[in-house]
C-alpha cells in the first residue's frame, strides 16, 4: 500500500508551497479551461522540487501525486480525453488559491455577470409568490439562497475591483517592448491597442454597465432595480431585518462603481501615451514591483520583519542615494495662536488699503541715469512725503524691507533713492506713538528690473508702549 496524506496534510503542503498551484492556475486561465492536465502537474512538481532538500522533495511529490490528490478529495474528477488525463480540482481550493494571489483573480465577463443577474431575477420571481412564513421550508431555503447569492456577488465584484486595481502591472507587461525601434513601433502600438481594447471591452466595460443604476436592459430590470423590488417585497411582508441587510448590500454594490470607473480612465489615459511615455511608465512600474516584493517579505509570521530592507534597492537604482543629505522642503502652515491670525489679518488689511489708495499714489517724474535735477528731485520728495503721511504702518522687525514692499509696485517710477527719502522721513518724523530702532545687523535688497543692490542696517519700528515696558523690565 502506497503512502498517502490526509486531506488536511495535503492542503497544508499545498499552501506551504503555493507556487505550484499558482503557475498551474495561470496556465489554466491562459488556455481558458476548467481543468489541469496531469502532465503539466507532474512537470511543474518536478521542476519546483528540484531545488528542495531530500525530505521536503519527497513529501511534496507524494502530496501532489494524482492518486493522493484524488483520494483526499482535492481533485474531484479525472477526465480522459484526447489521449491525456485532465484533473478537475475543487472549486473551493482554486478560489482560495486565487484569494491568496491578487494577480489570479478572474475578471468578470459579460456572460458571468448576466448569469448572476438572471439568478437574482429568478429569486425575485420566486419571492413574489412566496408565503414569507418561517414555518414554510420553501421560504427559508429561498431566503438562505438569496443571502448566499448576494454575498457571493459582492465577493466576486470586490475581487474583480482588486484585480483591476493591479491593471498598471498588466499594462506594463503588455507594453514591455515599447522602447523598440520607431519603424516597428507603429505595428507594436496597433497590437497593443487591440489587446487593451479587448481587456476594456470584455472585462471593464461590462462591469461598469452591470454596476450602473441607470442602465436599461432590453430583457428586463438591471441589478439595482431587481434588488429594490426584493427590498420592497420583504418590507411589505414585515421582513425588516432581511430587507435592511439587502439594502446595505445594494449600497456596497453601488460603492464599487467608482473604483472601476477610475480604472477605466487609467486605461484610456494609457492608450494616449507616446513611446517615450510608455517606456517611462514601464520603468516606474518595474521598480514599484521591486518595492512591492520587499513589502511582501514583511507580511510573514515573523514579527521581526517589520521594516523594508531597501538598502540594496537604493544602491542598485541610485534613486535614493544622497537623499538624507538634502534638506527637507520647508512647508508653510497656518499657526494656531490668536496673535498669528491677528498679524495675518492686519497684513491683509494693509495690502487692501494700499490697493484702494493706489489711485491716489503720486505720479513721480523719472530721473535719467545718475544726473541731478534739483527741481524734479524736490518735487518727487514732496510728493512722496505727502503720500507717506497717509500711509498706515504697523510694528515690524525690518522697516526698510517693509517700506520697499509697500512702495514697489504702487509708486510709478519707484527707485532706491525714493526708499532712502522715505526712510529719512520716518527716522526724523516717525508715526505717532511709534519709534524707529536701528540695529547693527545688515541686510540686502535687490531691484530685479535694473540689477541694483541696496545694503542697509536693519531697523525696527516699535510702539512706544512696548519700548517702555522693555525698559521697565530691564530696570
Amino acid at each position: 500500500m502506497s503512502k498517502r496524506f490526509s486531506t488536511l496534510d495535503t492542503a497544508r503542503l499545498l499552501f506551504e508551497h503555493p507556487k505550484i498551484l499558482f503557475r498551474l492556475i495561470e496556465r489554466m486561465d491562459r488556455n481558458e479551461t476548467r481543468h489541469i492536465r496531469e502532465s503539466d502537474l507532474v512537470a511543474e512538481v518536478m521542476d519546483y522540487t528540484s531545488t528542495l532538500g531530500k525530505a521536503d522533495r519527497s513529501r511534496v511529490r507524494l502530496a501532489m501525486n494524482t492518486d493522493n490528490l484524488f483520494r483526499s478529495g482535492l481533485v474531484i474528477d479525472i477526465v480522459k480525453a484526447e489521449g491525456e488525463r485532465r484533473l478537475v480540482f475543487q472549486d473551493a481550493l482554486i478560489n482560495l488559491m486565487r484569494a491568496c494571489n491578487a494577480s489570479l483573480y478572474q475578471e468578470l465577463t459579460d456572460a458571468r455577470l448576466r448569469g448572476h443577474l438572471v439568478t437574482l431575477r429568478d429569486v425575485r420571481n420566486r419571492l413574489e409568490t412566496s408565503s414569507f412564513s418561517a414555518a414554510d421550508p420553501d421560504y427559508t431555503e429561498l431566503r438562505d439562497d438569496l443571502n448566499e447569492r448576494v454575498s457571493q456577488l459582492i465577493g466576486l465584484l470586490r475581487q474583480n475591483v482588486l484585480r483591476m486595481q493591479t491593471i498598471s502591472a498588466q499594462l506594463a507587461d503588455l507594453s514591455s517592448d515599447a522602447s523598440r525601434t520607431p519603424e516597428k513601433y507603429l505595428e507594436f502600438r496597433q497590437n497593443l491597442f487591440e489587446q487593451i481594447v479587448t481587456l476594456y471591452e470584455r472585462h471593464i466595460k461590462p462591469t461598469l454597465v452591470f454596476l450602473n443604476p441607470d442602465t436599461r436592459l432590453p430583457d428586463g430590470s438591471n441589478l439595482f432595480e431587481t434588488l429594490e423590488t426584493m427590498i420592497r417585497l420583504l418590507e411589505n411582508a414585515g421582513e425588516d431585518d432581511l430587507a435592511d441587510q439587502l439594502f446595505r448590500s445594494s449600497i456596497s454594490l453601488n460603492a464599487l462603481y467608482k473604483p472601476i470607473q477610475t480604472v477605466a480612465r487609467e486605461v484610456e489615459h494609457f492608450l494616449r501615451k507616446t513611446r517615450r511615455g510608455m517606456s517611462q511608465y514601464n520603468a516606474m512600474e518595474h521598480f514599484f514591483g521591486k518595492l512591492r516584493e520587499l513589502k511582501d517579505e514583511t507580511e510573514t509570521l515573523s514579527l521581526r520583519r517589520k521594516w523594508l530592507e531597501g538598502g540594496g534597492f537604493a544602491r542598485s537604482t541610485g534613486f535614493l542615494v544622497g537623499l538624507r543629505a538634502q534638506q527637507h522642503p520647508k512647508r508653510y502652515a497656518f499657526g494656531n495662536s490668536s496673535s498669528y491670525y491677528q498679524l495675518l489679518f492686519s497684513e491683509l488689511e494693509l495690502r487692501l488699503s494700499d490697493l484702494r489708495r493706489q489711485a491716489e499714489a503720486p505720479v513721480l517724474q523719472e530721473v535719467d541715469g545718475s544726473g541731478r535735477h534739483t527741481r524734479i528731485d524736490a518735487q518727487r520728495i514732496n510728493q512722496l512725503y505727502h503720500w507717506l503721511e497717509s500711509l498706515e504702518l504697523r510694528p515690524t522687525m525690518d522697516l526698510v524691507r517693509e517700506l520697499h514692499g509697500r512702495l514697489d509696485g504702487f509708486i510709478p517710477g519707484y527707485r532706491f533713492p525714493d526708499l532712502l527719502a522715505a526712510l529719512n522721513r520716518l527716522l526724523n518724523s516717525p508715526p505717532e506713538g511709534m519709534r524707529v530702532v536701528t540695529t547693527n545687523r545688515f541686510r540686502t535688497l535687490e531691484q530685479p528690473s535694473d540689477g541694483e543692490q541696496f545694503v542697509y542696517r536693519r531697523r525696527r519700528l516699535e510702539t512706544e508702549a512696548s519700548v517702555n515696558e522693555q525698559e521697565q523690565s530691564y530696570a
